[in-house]
Formats: structure tokens, sequence, C-alpha cells
């Protein structure tokens, strides 16, 4: 995750837009000479044609200031302004323009009430202008669950990367997440355990969605599974939350651009989308829907990527929010909500800009220098190009992949080393590549997690930590976030890089043997 912005409760002015008509002076656009001069000059002439030119000059004046000073209008018209209206909420008649500047209005979504199960809807969510541009083709993603049942997860557990001691571990973790699960079926980031994260990065939503993605990546869901119950409560929760006007599941949406909002509503989108696949219920499909939505409302809508808040022409994005928003949409395919292709084509601008120059390894922000490119981020991006449709064997890929498997990147569980942010989107990378750089950064990332979790203590409610990992010893990398996200947040990734091996099937074939 990444470091926090200027103070959150400053919302940003948004620029007006203005228009101005720029005119000649009038003496020039009419070749008059100046009033005064040309005034005498009728005079003494004996005012032939005063009147007629008086008149000719008042309406030419009136009809001008009419057009130059007419008031804004305050009606369905809305006022001309800077303001963006995404082109995922644009009326589906209008074509999209480039460059194009909208008008601000208020936009009511629909939230259809289906009466049984709608395999897709009828037509792509977003901006479908264009074609997919060349490298931008999404992957399938019709099977990309089908590895979390528990027979099929069981039955291949090793050959997959799995491993008993793995699965021990990861259900001694959702046991602690159950046991901090609140009445009302919410998480809490900020509170409740020992080390918990910070207050300024409160966001109940967070919690709770990391929370149900580590569920539902074992293959529990809210009607099958030992913790049927957990995962039912916690996606009622999740669904009171969200704003019913825009889809917006951010839990502290008084105070616009808070740093985890769109972390939250992209990691809550993909529970939503997760529970809906995996279940097919079809009372999950209006919120998942209206998530998405929203999710796309926030990305640039010129050079695509996401951050904090609904991004207009004058912000950029950052890696880190986007990729978990990409992933967002993905998991949108996998529940049959289609994505329209000008949406990937935005994220793809996006991932091009933060790529440093001639490498192929990426940074935070385009803005960032080369030098600040890491291999987590890396990572990341290479996950994000793999689901756009990269090819196993394209150049850029095989350097990227190289960059992130050096000596100076392998997983360490000590101070200053650990970085399970970066491990999880590692292990997910390769993973889907497959081959022998997977099998052994797998052992070693699993081995590290495994030992490390906190097996023994106090079962005393606000002090229990059995099952968790402790995000302050060691101190990881300033990527990971840990010592500020909290224990609830590194317990979840801890448990969902476990969970690679089952979680997603791979998307490339798999390696044959020499």
């Amino acid at each position: 995750m990444s470091s926090p912005e200027p103070p959150a409760n400053r919302k940003p002015k948004r620029p007006r837009s203005r228009i101005a008509i720029e005119l000649e002076p009038l003496a020039a656009r009419l070749q008059v000479q100046p009033w005064f001069a040309w005034l005498l000059s009728e005079i003494k002439r004996g005012g032939r044609g005063l009147i007629v030119s008086m008149v000719l000059h008042g309406v030419l004046l009136a009809s001008l200031t009419f057009i130059a000073f007419q008031p804004r209008s305050s009606g369905d018209g809305g006022a001309i302004s800077a303001t963006w209206m995404p082109p995922s909420l644009r009326p589906a008649a209008t074509p999209r323009k480039k460059f194009e500047l909208p008008m601000q209005e208020e936009v009511e979504f629909e939230s259809p009430v289906p009466t049984q199960k709608i395999a897709k809807p009828t037509t792509p969510i977003g901006d479908a202008a264009g074609t997919a541009a060349p490298g931008v083709s999404p992957v399938s993603v019709g099977q990309a669950l089908g590895g979390r049942s528990g027979r099929t997860r069981e039955g291949n557990l090793e050959s997959l990367g799995g491993s008993p001691d793995a699965e021990a571990s990861i259900k001694m973790g959702l046991l602690w997440l159950k046991r901090q699960q609140k009445s009302d079926g919410r998480w809490e980031l900020h509170q409740g355990y020992p080390d918990a994260g910070l207050s300024t990065i409160k966001t109940d939503t967070g919690a709770t969605a990391l929370a149900l993605l580590a569920f539902l990546g074992h293959g529990h869901t809210h009607q099958t599974g030992d913790h049927a119950t957990v995962v039912a409560k916690g996606l009622k929760w999740l669904r009171s939350q969200q704003d019913p006007a825009t889809g917006d599941l951010h839990d502290q949406r008084q105070e616009e651009g808070r740093q985890p909002a769109l972390y939250a509503h992209a990691m809550a989108t993909i529970a939503l989308c997760e529970a809906l696949a995996l279940t097919d219920d079809n009372e999950l499909k209006p919120s998942a829907e209206q998530a998405v939505r929203y999710l796309l409302t926030a990305q640039h809508p010129i050079v695509g990527g996401w951050k904090y808040r609904v991004l207009i022409r004058e912000s950029r994005g950052d890696l880190s929010v986007t990729g978990w928003a990409l992933m967002a949409l993905h998991t949108a395919r996998m529940a049959g909500i289609e994505i329209a292709p000008g949406e990937f084509e935005r994220a793809s601008l996006f991932l091009d800009s933060v790529q440093a120059a001639g490498s192929a390894r990426y940074k935070y922000e385009p803005s960032s220098p080369d030098n600040k490119a890491t291999a987590a981020l890396t990572a990341e991006a290479l996950l994000c190009r793999q689901w756009l449709g990269w090819p196993r064997t394209f150049q850029q890929m095989t350097a990227g992949v190289k960059y992130v498997m050096a000596e100076e990147n392998s997983p360490s569980w000590s101070d200053g080393r650990r970085n399970v942010y970066g491990w999880y989107y590692t292990s997910q990378m390769l993973h889907n590549l497959g081959g022998d750089d997977w099998k052994r950064w797998n052992l070693a990332v699993r081995d590290a997690i495994v030992r490390n979790q906190v097996t023994g203590g106090t079962a005393k409610p606000g002090l229990d930590t059995r099952g968790s990992w402790n995000p302050i010893s060691p101190r990881g990398q300033g990527e990971e976030y840990a010592d500020k996200a909290g224990r609830l947040y590194l317990t979840a990734l801890c448990i969902l890089t476990l969970e690679t091996p089952y979680r997603h099937q791979p998307i490339y074939p798999p390696v044959e043997a020499p």
C-alpha cells in the first residue's frame, strides 16, 4: 500500500469550466473611427446618418452583451463545469467523444430486483468505445475459481503447490478471523486485538472485505462450508454499507478521498463478486453490479488508473490501488458481469505510464522516478498484464520475472525484508506462469509464513493472537504497510498468499516437462 497523501478532510476544490468569448475591439470589427471623433464628424456634416448609425450600434451592442453575459442556468441543464461524468454512467444512446467535457448532472442508478438467476447482463458495463487495443485482450475467466471446492482442493493439494502444514495454518488463521468478527457481521482494522491498525486508516469495509476474501479463498461461502454463517453475516453487513445512489461500499464516506477509500471499495467488490460467482446467488447481483459501476466511475477518464477518489482529468492514479481495482473487474467477469473493452484499454494505458523507461520494471506513480521501481510493484503490474492478455513468453514478461526473482528480492521473514504485500502479488504472478520459478518461490514463501504464525497465547478477548501474524515484529518493508494497517490486514494477506495454489486457476497452460 502507498504512503498517506495530504490530510483527507480537505476537500479539493473542483475547477469550474467557464465559457470565454474573445472579441476584437468593436471599432476594429466595424472599421469605424473612435467614438468621439466620429461623433464630431457627424455633427459637422449635419448629423446625416446619425440616427440610423446609433440604432444599428445600439442593437449590435445589446446583442453582444446578451451573448457574453447571459446568466447560468440552474435547472436540468446544469452549470457548465469541469466536473467529469464517468463514461460508465453516460446514457447508452450518447456516443463517447474524445476529450469531451460533459455537463455535470445527477445520475440515478437502477437497482434491479431479479426473481431468477441471470447468466449475463444484456450489455457490458462501462465504456465500449473503440476496439481492444493490441495486447489488451482479457483472458478467459470461466474456470478461474474452479479449484476452491473442498474435494478438488484436497485431492490435488500437493500437486498444486499446497501442503498439509499450509492448510493447517490457513484453518488456524480463519479461526482467528472468526473470533474477531463483530456481532453485526463486520470486522475492524483499527481496534479489537493487539497491534491493530492506525485509527487514521480506519475502514471496517476494508477489514470486512479482507476477512471475507480469506474465507472465500478457502471455498467457504454464505451457503456452504464450515464458516457459512460467518461469511453470510459479513456479506450482509457489507451490502448494508453500500450507498444506494452511487454503489460506493466504503463506510467512511464523510471524508472524501481518504486513503483507504478505493482500496476498501475494490476489495469489497471482489468479495461480492466472488460470492456471486461461487454460488450463483442472484440476491448478490444488484449490489455487485452497483459496486462495479462505481469502480468504473472512479477510473481516470483518459489515461486510466485508480487512486483514493473518483479521478478527474487533473488527477493521476497509482499502481497499488489500480491492481486491486483491476482484479475487481476481472472477478466481476467471473460472476457474469461483463465489462466494456474501453475500461481495460485505459487501464493498460496507465500500466504503460508506470513502466520504468527502457525496462520491464514498474513504479508507483507516473511521476515517480524510474529508480523507484520495486519488485513488489513489478509483480503487481505483471499480474495485471497477465489478466489483460500478455503471453507467457512475451519478452518484457520474461525480463520482469527475472528481476522479481533476483536474489535481493528473495522472501525473508526478517527485519526490513519481509514484504507480504509483495509476496501476495508475486505468488499469483508466478503461479500463473508455473515452472521452476513458481515452485522455488512458493516453497520459500509458504514455509516462511507457516513458520512465523502465532500458535500460542491467551484466549482472552482483545488479547487473543492465536492463529494470526505479528505486523510489527519483525518490521517489514515500507511497501508492506503492516505496521500501519495492523494485525488483521497482515493475517488476511498471509492466508490469501497461502491459498494461492488453488484460489485462482493458472491463466496459462501447464509447463511441459523437458
